[in-house]
């Protein structure tokens, strides 16, 4: 008899922890999901407090100029200051979140900017630092859109 009580205990455990696993991973893809989102529209709108609020502070872009064909790193801190200079202002533009995927505490995404001429493609990669996701790398890469 004492089988039944023990099965039903080791039951409700199981239970309770693919609950509490099935809680975590809905809490990360909404947290990686706000942290894109903070990306995307801080962007889009010239809201340069959730741009920010989107970045590890060390985390650094890279790509290759579509001018010069040159490799450019770039900490991130100096695109923010960057986007600074045009805080308040929206941006013509329309945005979405591609993918994302993540494991454990690092995750990798994509997104793409469309603006009327060219279309912008950022491949990032995030971590969970203190329950929240950062993004700590951007690679970049930029897309002419063809005549019409």
């Amino acid at each position: 008899m004492p089988i039944r009580p023990m099965l039903l205990t080791i039951t409700a455990v199981l239970a309770l922890s693919l609950g509490a696993q099935a809680q975590t991973a809905r809490t990360d893809d909404a947290l990686i999901q706000e942290t894109l989102l903070n990306y995307l529209e801080g962007g889009t709108n010239g809201d340069t407090t959730r741009l920010i609020k989107a970045f590890h502070p060390s985390a650094s872009m890279k790509l290759v100029d579509f001018k010069t064909g040159q490799f450019r790193d770039v900490p991130i801190a100096d695109y923010l200051n960057n986007a600074r200079k045009t805080a308040g202002q929206k941006s013509e533009r329309t945005t979405h979140i591609v993918r994302y995927e993540y494991a454990g505490t690092a995750a990798q995404a994509r997104v793409e900017i469309d603006y009327p001429t060219f279309r912008f493609i950022d491949f990032f990669n995030l971590l969970k630092i203190n329950n929240e996701w950062k993004i700590v790398s951007k690679i970049v890469s930029r897309q002419d859109t063809p005549s019409k």
